[in-house]
């Protein structure tokens, strides 16, 4: 009799969790958190429940997502125990057969009806044939006619208004038709689009999530469940306003969202994040940590080893291909937005992910992002930074001054790495780049060319004295050079610059170059240890102007050709 009451209650239990009771919830996205190649979504649902157990079902799950990644939470008026949750899979192959029916059957309409357009077209075509051939026998024939008798007015009159008018209407017919052709191609792309959408091959697959909760008492329970999709993406981008007159810079950071997930975002709460999204709970093996003598890489053996430097860092060399201009493409680059900054703010940028460094913005307003694999602009933060304003040119590559703004960053606002779209007084001038800017760290903002201070680099004069022995002419030659640097400030404000120039460096002992007349001493002679790169530092008064005259001189043997010369 005990053995039976066992097996029974048993029975009983079992019966009682396999009729646990569905409940299916109606729910929405509600929250997002963007990360650099994936997305956390969280979906929200209000639920009703009964004591005892129960099922929630979240149907019509549209994105393929991360099982291991699955997380529940719930709070409300109804005390309930989660038990679990797992992602349910329904293969089907039926296919909504009235609503392709219904495409098809448009679909035929609109090519019925172009096989007739087509067809009128081409009768159209030989009716223009025939009129053309009436017009060709008139043309011949009236000539003709005139020899022995002159046609009546009517008759010329006729013939004339016959072929205007059947002319007229075959042109306007033919255009008609042109324009009907081209409208209903166009419907039948989209409704061949839509029909692909719902007909696809394969199996459909139809995912649900569904909650196992022990309801101890009624009531209602707002429940979320979380999951990690692929398909999303987010890049920080700036635009940087600058006032020059009030010495502000007002720099305003955007996240750039995409995604193409297959579910629409609507009014959600969103948070951008750098973290790197690991799913699944178990700690990652443990493996034995070896180190070796460095073998550095074998250059490779279309490139001459001559050409090759290495600059070695802390993670290894790097090698590079050497250039006679490098420190002067620097420079140059330097002063607008330069490539090797871009090179390394994303390399900063790698390499505090891999040390786990995070940082994350919590959009303070709703946002709607669609499944269209479009950039989705969404503002992040502002600011409105005090800058000290100075110009940088170096006309010797370019005629141009450059706006740079030297400004502290705020103290609780990390910057990333990214685009700047640089404005000045209002107007967009182009695009510069930052690197990755800590809390309260002072850095550079390049605002690109400004127009209002002009920048030239004049030869003035070029001689070569070629000295002759006796009516000989001399082993060696003497070339002179005189420049004039300009710059005038055409603001209405004082300006601080800094002007830059390439003095001739001699790499042969048989050259010499020598460097007189410099009307005013620049500050540095060798800028950053750079040989021959003068640099001038000064400030120019409103409606102000600095010349800057020097002259150079370069010995060299008469039958030696000189590379980089002007």
């Amino acid at each position: 009799m005990g053995k039976f009451f066992v097996c029974f209650c048993s029975v009983f239990l079992i019966a009682g969790y396999a009729c646990a009771a569905d409940v299916n919830a109606t729910s929405h996205v509600s929250q997002v958190t963007v990360y650099a190649s994936s997305a956390f979504v969280t979906r929200s649902a209000t639920v009703s429940l009964k004591a005892g157990d129960t099922r929630v079902v979240f149907a019509d799950i549209i994105p393929e997502f991360d099982e291991n990644s699955l997380r529940v939470k719930g709070k409300g008026s109804a005390e309930v125990k989660i038990l679990g949750a797992e992602l349910k899979r329904e293969y089907t192959e039926e296919q909504p057969a009235e609503k392709v029916r219904v495409l098809t059957d448009e679909m035929q309409a609109i090519q019925d009806q172009n096989a007739k357009l087509e067809y009128e077209r081409q009768a159209l075509a030989e009716e223009k044939q025939y009129l053309d051939s009436v017009r060709l026998f008139a043309n011949q024939q009236i000539p003709k006619d005139l020899v022995t008798k002159m046609p009546s007015p009517q008759d010329l009159e006729g013939t004339l208004a016959f072929l205007d008018t059947k002319l007229k209407a075959n042109f306007a017919r033919g255009q008609e038709i042109d324009i009907l052709l081209r409208e209903s191609q166009k419907k039948l792309e989209a409704l061949r689009r839509e029909l692909q959408k719902i007909s696809g091959p394969g199996q459909k697959v139809k995912r649900s999530v569904v909650v196992e909760v022990e309801v101890v008492k009624d009531g209602d329970l707002d429940l979320d469940i979380s999951y990690s999709v692929y398909g999303a993406s987010w890049r920080a981008v700036y635009d940087a306003r600058s006032d020059f007159e009030k010495s502000e810079v007002e720099l305003v950071s955007y996240g750039i969202v995409r995604q193409n997930t297959g579910e629409s975002w609507d009014d959600v709460e969103m948070t951008l994040s750098t973290a790197q999204v690991t799913a699944g709970g178990n700690m990652p093996e443990v493996n034995s940590w070896f180190i070796r003598p460095y073998e550095p890489p074998r250059p490779m053996q279309a490139m001459d080893a001559s050409s090759v430097v290495f600059s070695y860092k802390a993670n290894g060399p790097v090698s590079r291909s050497k250039s006679r201009n490098d420190g002067f493409e620097e420079m140059a680059a330097g002063m607008a937005a330069p490539a090797s900054l871009k090179a390394e703010a994303v390399n900063s940028y790698a390499q505090a992910e891999t040390k786990g460094v995070s940082v994350s913005y919590k959009l303070t307003r709703r946002v709607t992002v669609k499944s269209d694999g479009e950039d989705h602009k969404l503002p992040v933060t502002s600011q409105v930074l005090a800058a000290r304003f100075e110009y940088s040119a170096y006309p010797r590559m370019a005629p141009m001054a450059y706006l740079r703004s030297r400004v502290t960053n705020a103290k609780d606002l990390q910057l990333l790495g990214g685009r700047v779209n640089v404005f000045l007084n209002g107007d967009f001038v182009g695009t510069s780049n930052v690197e990755s800017i800590a809390p309260g760290q002072e850095f550079d903002l390049y605002m690109g060319a400004d127009e209002n201070v002009k920048v030239k680099r004049e030869l003035l004069e070029e001689k070569s004295d070629d000295v002759m022995l006796g009516g000989i002419p001399s082993p060696t030659k003497k070339v002179t050079y005189k420049y004039k640097l300009t710059v005038e400030n055409y603001k209405a404000k004082a300006s601080q610059v800094r002007l830059f120039e390439a003095i001739p460096v001699s790499e042969n002992d048989r050259i010499k170059v020598k460097v007189s007349q410099v009307s005013l001493e620049p500050k540095e002679r060798e800028w950053k240890n750079k040989k021959g790169v003068w640099l001038w530092e000064f400030q120019l008064a409103p409606k102000g102007k600095q010349e800057i005259f020097y002259t150079c001189q370069v010995d060299c043997p008469r039958d030696m050709r000189i590379e980089g010369l002007e």
